[in-house]
C-alpha cells in the first residue's frame, strides 16, 4: 500500500464513525494529552462544529476506498499559528504512508492559507516526531513530557526528494510543459520505480508559500535540470543562488564532465532560455535529435 497514490479530500459527516474509532484506539490514547475518552454523542457534537468553523480544517487520506488517517488544522486567532495534528488509522500503522499523508496535507491546506505551523507531540512519541521533522517542523522547545515542533511560512525553501514525495512529483509531472527526456508522461507505477531508483546526485523540491512550484535535480556528469511550474527571474536566481552556495561541481573528466555547472533547456522553454539569458548565462551548445 505504501506505494499507492493518496488522495486528499475535505472530511465529511459520515466520517465522525471511524476517526472515532481511530481515537479510541489504545495507541493513539497512550498519545494523546487528553486523560480521557469522550463519549461518542460528545466527539459527534466536536465534529459537528469542527466543520462548521472556517478556523478548522479537517482532512481525511484514502487510497481508494481505504482511509488512512485524518489530519486536522485548528487556527489559533490570537497567536496567528495553526496547531497540526494527525491521527493514522491503526490498520495503516507501520505502512510508511504517515510522512506522505502529512506533507500532502499541509500542501492542499497552504493552498489557500500561509501561516505558521506547530505541533505538539509527547516526548515518548518517537513515530510522529519522525514524520513532523519529515516534513519540515523543527523543533522549538522539549521537556520531558512534550517537544513543540514549527514550520514557519518561508517565501521558499527547499527539500531533498524521498519515496514519501511520490505523489507530489507525480502530480506536478503531469502539469510539466517541457521534457528533454520523455513525450509520453509515465504511469504512475513507472513514476514510482523512477522515484526509487534516484539516478541523480542530487534531487530537491522547491516550495514558495508552502507550495511546491518545481523540482531541480543534478546529475554525476555537473548537468542540472529544472523543472518548474512558476518561472521568473527572481526565483531562478534564488534557486541559482542555493546551488551555488550547497554544491559543488564534480572535478573534471576530460571530454566527460566538464568542471563547472551546466542547465539543460528544453528549446521549447523559450521563458526558461530568456531567464537564464537575463541573468548573463552563457550558453554553450544546442544538442539536436538524431
Amino acid at each position: 500500500m505504501s506505494d499507492k497514490k493518496i488522495n486528499i479530500r475535505v472530511a465529511k459527516n459520515s466520517d465522525c464513525k471511524e476517526i472515532y474509532l481511530w481515537r479510541k484506539d489504545s495507541v493513539t490514547l497512550s498519545m494523546s494529552f487528553s486523560n480521557s475518552m469522550p463519549t461518542f454523542k460528545k466527539h459527534k457534537d466536536w465534529f459537528n462544529l469542527s466543520l462548521n468553523n472556517d478556523d478548522i480544517k479537517l482532512y481525511i487520506g484514502e487510497i481508494g476506498s481505504t482511509k488512512i488517517g485524518v489530519c486536522r488544522f485548528d487556527h489559533n486567532i490570537k497567536s496567528g499559528v495553526v496547531d497540526v495534528s494527525i491521527n493514522v488509522n491503526p490498520e495503516c500503522r507501520a505502512s510508511g504512508l504517515g510522512k506522505r499523508f502529512l506533507m500532502l496535507c499541509i500542501l492542499y491546506y497552504s493552498k489557500d492559507n500561509n501561516r505558521d505551523l506547530i505541533a505538539k507531540i509527547k516526548t515518548i512519541n518517537k513515530p510522529s516526531l519522525r514524520i513532523f521533522e519529515a516534513s519540515g517542523f523543527e523543533t522549538i522547545s522539549r521537556n520531558d513530557y512534550m517537544i513543540t515542533l514549527m514550520k514557519h511560512h518561508k517565501d521558499l525553501y527547499f527539500k531533498e526528494v524521498n519515496e514519501d514525495d511520490s505523489d507530489i512529483l507525480y502530480d506536478l509531472l503531469k502539469k510539466r510543459h517541457f521534457s528533454i527526456s520523455h513525450y509520453i508522461t509515465p504511469t504512475i507505477d513507472e513514476h514510482y520505480a523512477f522515484i526509487k531508483s534516484n539516478p541523480y546526485r542530487k534531487w530537491m523540491m522547491v516550495f514558495k508559500d508552502n507550495r511546491i512550484i518545481g523540482t531541480f535535480y543534478i546529475q554525476k556528469n555537473n548537468s542540472i535540470g529544472i523543472n518548474f511550474l512558476l518561472l521568473n527571474k527572481k526565483i531562478i536566481s534564488k534557486i541559482l543562488k542555493y546551488i551555488h552556495q550547497n554544491f559543488e561541481p564534480l572535478p573534471e573528466v576530460k571530454s566527460k564532465v566538464p568542471p563547472y555547472f551546466y542547465i539543460n533547456v528544453s528549446l521549447l522553454n523559450k521563458k526558461l532560455a530568456q531567464i537564464l539569458d537575463n541573468l548573463d548565462l552563457v550558453p554553450i551548445q544546442v544538442s539536436y535529435k538524431i
